[in-house]
């Protein structure tokens, strides 16, 4: 028998496609006979899936055929009763036992897009010998086995709500007055912060508090052009904080007490900021490629070691695993803590920022620039292009093969090729150009002390 031509691939963080198109119940139904076979040739007991899914068109018809299909392969099956965040289902997994995880979302992505997303027993993002592997036995037309397994279905939320509150001074934010609005935007967090605080004194302003797989024509990405009505609400409610999470709840985005979109490039370094000098936590810091030089020079003022990894949470998550971390973050507002799970979080983000803003009585613009004024400031932007089709390798030797000697006026002093190519110039200032690992678009990322200069070496 010829084995036939895979179409799905798994990217930085799970198989992503077009629903209706790529993402369909047969194409479901082979990642998950796939992973359970993997399951179950590594087990020498029926293994146990946890599976969870998000606000997205058809995401629980999905996650249910998952769910069938798992356990016809002789697999226990947990599956959410209710819609739940990325981060809930690693919590689940992880506090149930089991041997992976599964999640039906596209993330941020379009809401045209659906994806499938593996957790392993840890609760971090599938490796990459894990998802190669599975990709090979849909490849080779692998046939689910004849015993069945058990589907259960369970509301998991609570396990994850208790392990957020180990974690976070959930008391103390409730003995707060502060003011803060929390927007889901349509996505798998609404109403989780609201649960955690109910009955506290501080006052929550939600919008965009409703599933809607559409997201209300909103892109579930929670970056600047996408919450001007998260800014507006804070500056009409005088609120301390806006807090904004993406369609699986996984990454987060902050607007201060002036209402100013923050950009990660200034959310890392208040979060590591608030460990080392107010928690007096200690801990190896890392951080991707793209997320820049202010947290570098924190890290290194409290005598902490800083590493830069690949863009991909996976990079974090396995130091997480391995190491002491205190910290790791990603550019696109995904951060994750070694007290925690190898996994970002942005429900846990948002009750940090919180429990920053309760413990230390100041606002996010004074820290923050108690932080500038120490540490230099950060100005950031980030631009996509539709890729025309070249691969990642050669896009890199390209650039390499072309690189300038100066940009804007700056000297290049340094080129890092290890994902992507990054230009260092002689102020510290960066420019990054990269493939994106799960959609078709060239990303290029840019970063400098002030907007204007960080305009020009973008463009």
């Amino acid at each position: 028998m010829q084995p036939e031509k895979n179409c799905i691939h798994f990217g930085t963080d799970g198989w992503r496609a077009v629903i209706a198109e790529g993402f369909t119940f047969d194409n479901v139904k082979k990642v998950a006979v796939a992973l359970a076979t993997l399951l179950t040739k590594k087990s020498n007991h029926a293994p146990r899936i946890v599976i969870g899914y998000d606000t997205r068109f058809h995401s629980e018809a999905f996650a249910r055929t998952a769910a069938q299909a798992a356990a016809a392969t002789g697999c226990n099956v947990t599956l959410s009763k209710t819609v739940v965040s990325t981060p809930a289902v690693s919590a689940a997994t992880v506090s149930l036992g089991a041997d992976a995880g599964i999640v039906i979302s596209a993330s941020h992505n379009p809401p045209h897009f659906n994806g499938f997303k593996i957790k392993t027993h840890q609760g971090a993002s599938a490796p990459e010998e894990i998802t190669r592997e599975v990709e090979r036995l849909i490849s080779s037309g692998v046939v689910p086995a004849t015993r069945a397994g058990m589907i259960t279905v369970k509301d998991i939320t609570p396990l994850y709500f208790d392990r957020l509150k180990k974690t976070v001074d959930i008391p103390l934010i409730k003995r707060s007055r502060l003011t803060v609005v929390i927007d889901p935007l349509y996505g798998a967090a609404l109403g989780y912060i609201n649960s955690l605080l109910k009955n506290g004194k501080c006052k929550l302003v939600n919008i965009h508090d409703k599933a809607d797989p559409l997201f209300g024509g909103l892109h579930p990405e929670p970056i600047e052009e996408n919450l001007p009505e998260l800014i507006t609400a804070v500056k009409q409610n005088c609120a301390s904080a806006g807090l904004a999470t993406d369609g699986d709840g996984d990454r987060i985005g902050v607007v201060d007490d002036k209402g100013r979109y923050l950009s990660p490039h200034r959310v890392f370094p208040l979060l590591l900021y608030y460990l080392c000098k107010y928690k007096k936590m200690s801990g190896k810091v890392v951080q991707t490629i793209s997320l820049g030089y202010v947290s570098e020079r924190i890290a290194r003022d409290f005598g902490i070691t800083f590493e830069e990894v690949p863009i991909g949470f996976k990079y974090i998550a396995s130091r997480i695993l391995n190491e002491k971390i205190l910290i790791g973050g990603e550019e696109s507002g995904g951060y994750g803590y070694g007290n925690f799970l190898p996994e970002r979080d942005g429900v846990l983000n948002s009750l940090f920022l919180m429990e920053l803003l309760a413990s230390t009585g100041s606002s996010l613009s004074a820290m923050l620039g108690e932080i500038e004024k120490k540490y230099g400031t950060s100005a950031f932007l980030r631009t996509d292009f539709v890729n025309p089709g070249i691969e990642k390798d050669d896009f890199v030797a390209l650039i390499k093969k072309h690189a300038p000697s100066r940009i804007a006026g700056l000297k290049v002093k340094n080129i890092k090729d290890y994902d992507g190519v990054e230009f260092v110039l002689e102020d510290d200032s960066w420019l990054l150009l990269r493939p994106s690992g799960t959609e078709p678009i060239i990303r290029v990322y840019c970063e400098s002390p002030d907007i204007a200069n960080t305009r020009r070496i973008i463009s």
